[in-house]
């Protein structure tokens, strides 16, 4: 199965019915394969959104089924792979094709397909995923019998359907075609200017006195590059923009200006001449954006006067200038915009942008080259905070998310004064070092760990302090014994000494030391500049670091100042390699948490961890969790060990944001859900998962491990990367069903739960230290790097 688009997850396919759930309206799609008719499509759901192909499955050799959107309507199809190229419906694409060699050309298939076809009829290759967002270039060996040395490309076939193009083209040296596809779409046309592809990289303009080809590819980004006369084209110079084009998503502007018609990559700032010097406010219930708002260019004047937030569905404001009638103050106005209007379901920021009455041209700005990512205003409202901001590009951008304790007036109170008074006595002698855990909620991790023997060292040349919740059922219990080394969070001392700090160590990014998000500028600066000691959660050698998810993570992504990464081997620091850190960023010295890693003594559990699977959130916050794989992997284990009888000894443990929805579902086999994986890990003298990392944390302890990798296939199309452990380098055994599964788990029962020699060995090369020293070792770095 190739999915293509989001927009749909597959939940069960079969060769004889497919099950879908549609993430923008949350509906459930069943469609019965077999019952199908041939070649027609069907109707199954009404969708707001461009024409496009979502997934092709082959259920049988010879016939294949398409899910696509055409004109706002959801339709299936089952069609026969050799459909006659003749065969047309009016729901299917109606595609452009010119070809330009009656040797080769190509021909659209069924629905949405394309095939090149040779002059015997014979299909040379397929083109399946034309009206998709997948660009990959495709490469086919192919002798067209050419002997010129004239030209060494030549473009053999164009073909055109709403944004989407294919460039058949064909290399005379490498005797082969080479297939190109370009997104282009006109989001702004004008009446008298037709605009079409040539090749790969150049556009071909023409209006009705003139015609000029284009190689955008070649342009450079907010350089004019003139286009005709004015008298060139028809009402040529009636307006500011007379066209935009968008190309792989870079947008180009064809514009008018007292010299003649240009067109421009980029830049639409250039364009329209902005200038902007402007305030913000928000009240209880506006927003107001006030100050001057111009745009210079010709034939700019008082045209691009709308806001919009994030596109252009969403028109929320119109620029109000009440001087109008007098030449200096015409310039100075306001955007006023309801609270209301900056909320949109399921979304955390927003853009605000500017332009026409009919689409947004360009982001909203402060002024020129603003102030990046700084908070301008923020307001409660509701459970909510509203914020504005300038976001890393310098503009506008609208946020919405959970209210928190900082921002109430006493704790902002703290951090200004907090922020005073560490200018006033800045100078110091001593490193000031800070330790907590996530959200600096609990004391039980690698940055309490590494407290903890620092203290026992009580080194005299650094300050070193825990920070933790004085709400946290352990506050009381360390303040006792660590008096004023531990900080209540959200305390005066507390902010005070972010602001003096000189180091962070933590298992968890900077930012943990508040909140997750954080939009106080002052303090957020000076947290997101501290360097990091980052001692992580686990080992990193699980699920793949390439996937999407992770690349905040990277080195050139990370918006923190990560000074240094503790791992425990060569294999792993290969995996911070590909996020582009070095070895000067790392510290090999094994997780300071494993030092206290132990099973109790009377475990007995088998435990379940399936991984966190994010792409199946929308399923399980609209429960529709039996839906998910993730909820039919654990009944599926579930149902395997009740039959096995060994459902008393099996624990499942649910990733912490699907946890209270998998409790909730199976009420039968709530005694089984274990929601703490710290007390799980304890418990579990056998530990199965499929890509958590969690399972190197229960080897160390002394359980037995198992891959369960049944949805293999499935879990890496989804991560949308290859995960480094496979069944080569595995520390323990795979299994490939539930029964295989059953049987390996017996086997480590009847074996006393030892690991086999092997596999222990493959587990030293992932966590090459097993003599719990962890914590001395990352301390004994710290010193001789002089931060304690």
């Amino acid at each position: 199965m190739e999915i293509y688009d989001s927009t749909f997850e597959v939940i069960n396919s079969h060769p004889e019915s497919i099950e879908l759930y549609s993430k923008i309206d949350n509906k459930m799609l069943k469609v019965n394969i077999l019952s199908l008719p041939l070649n027609v499509p069907k109707q199954i759901s009404t969708l707001e959104t461009n024409d496009k192909v979502f997934l092709k499955y082959v259920p049988t050799d010879n016939v294949v089924f398409l899910l696509y959107a055409h004109n706002n309507i959801v339709y299936c199809i089952l069609e026969e792979v050799e459909i006659s190229a003749d065969v047309k419906d009016e729901n299917y694409f109606n595609f452009d094709i010119e070809n330009f060699y009656s040797s080769i050309e190509v021909y659209q298939f069924g629905a949405t397909r394309l095939g090149v076809v040779d002059q015997s009829g014979e299909i040379l290759f397929r083109i399946d995923d034309f009206s998709t967002n997948n660009q990959k270039q495709l490469y086919f060996q192919y002798d067209m019998g050419f002997t010129t040395t004239e030209f060494r490309y030549t473009v053999v076939s164009i073909v055109s359907y709403d944004k989407y193009n294919i460039i058949i083209s064909y290399d005379l040296f490498r005797k082969e075609f080479i297939v190109d596809k370009v997104f282009l779409k006109i989001v702004k046309s004008h009446e008298d200017i037709n605009i079409k592809l040539l090749s790969k990289n150049t556009l071909q303009l023409n209006s009705e006195n003139a015609a000029k080809d284009v190689k955008f590819t070649s342009l450079s980004r907010g350089k004019r590059y003139k286009l005709f006369n004015h008298n060139q084209v028809r009402n040529g110079d009636k307006e500011n923009i007379l066209s935009i084009v968008s190309i792989n998503k870079t947008r180009y502007y064809i514009f008018n200006s007292n010299r003649g018609i240009f067109i421009v990559k980029g830049d639409p700032y250039k364009v329209t001449g902005n200038q902007s010097s402007l305030r913000v406010l928000l009240t209880k219930r506006n927003l107001y954006v006030f100050g001057r708002q111009t745009h210079y260019a010709y034939r700019a004047h008082g045209q691009y006067e709308y806001l919009y937030l994030q596109n252009e569905d969403r028109k929320i404001g119109k620029f109000f200038r009440p001087f109008r009638s007098i030449k200096y103050l015409q310039r100075f106005g306001l955007f006023k915009v309801p609270i209301k209007s900056l909320m949109v379901d399921g979304r955390i920021h927003n853009n605000l942008l500017v332009g026409n009455d009919e689409i947004p041209i360009h982001n909203l700005r402060r002024r020129k080259r603003d102030k990046r990512a700084a908070t301008l205003s923020f307001k409660k409202h509701d459970d909510q905070l509203i914020v504005i901001r300038t976001n890393l590009g310098g503009n506008l951008t609208a946020t919405v998310v959970p209210f928190s304790e900082e921002y109430k007036l006493i704790n902002r109170f703290k951090i200004k004064l907090a922020h005073f008074t560490s200018k006033l006595f800045s100078a110091k002698v001593k490193n000031v070092n800070l330790y907590f855990e996530k959200k600096s909620e609990k004391a039980d991790e690698s940055g309490f760990r590494v407290f903890e023997e620092v203290m026992k060292k009580n080194p005299s040349t650094s300050e070193n302090y825990f920070i933790i919740n004085a709400h946290s059922n352990r506050y009381t219990e360390l303040k006792r014994t660590y008096g004023k080394n531990i900080i209540a969070k959200y305390s005066f001392k507390h902010y005070l000494n972010i602001f003096r700090a000189d180091y962070f160590i933590s298992s968890e990014l900077s930012n943990h030391l508040l909140n997750d998000r954080l939009y106080i500028d002052e303090i957020r600066s000076k947290i997101m500049s501290v360097p990091l000691i980052f001692l992580q959660h686990g080992i990193m050698f699980a699920k793949p670091v390439d996937n999407p998810m992770a690349f905040g993570f990277h080195k050139d992504k990370n918006l923190y100042n990560m000074h240094k990464s503790v791992i425990s081997s060569e294999l792993e620091a290969n995996e911070f390699y590909k996020m582009g850190y070095s070895d000067q960023d790392l510290i090999l010295t094994g997780l300071a948490t494993l030092d206290f890693a132990e099973l109790d003594k009377n475990a007995d559990k088998i435990a379940y961890m399936p991984t966190y699977r994010y792409w199946e959130e929308a399923l399980i916050y609209n429960n529709e969790i039996k839906k998910t794989s993730y909820y039919k992997s654990i009944m599926k284990v579930v149902e395997a060990f009740k039959k096995a009888q060994l459902l008393d000894r099996l624990i499942i443990i649910p990733h912490n944001k699907f946890s209270q929805f998998i409790y909730e579902n199976i009420p039968e086999y709530k005694e089984i859900i274990e929601n703490n994986p710290s007390e799980a890990l304890k418990k579990a003298q056998v530990f199965i998962t499929d890509y958590s990392s969690a399972i190197y944390d229960a080897i160390f302890r002394g359980a037995y491990p198992i891959f369960y990798w049944e949805e293999k296939d499935y879990l890496i199309t989804n991560y949308k990367a290859i995960p480094p452990v496979n069944d080569e380098n595995a520390p323990g055994p795979v299994a490939y069903s539930t029964e295989e599964l059953v049987r390996l788990v017996k086997n480590a029962i009847n074996q006393d739960y030892v690991l086999e020699e092997r596999y222990q060995e493959r587990y030293l090369k992932i966590n090459k230290f097993n003599d719990r020293k962890n914590t001395k070792r990352i301390v004994q770095h710290l010193r001789e790097e002089n931060i304690i």
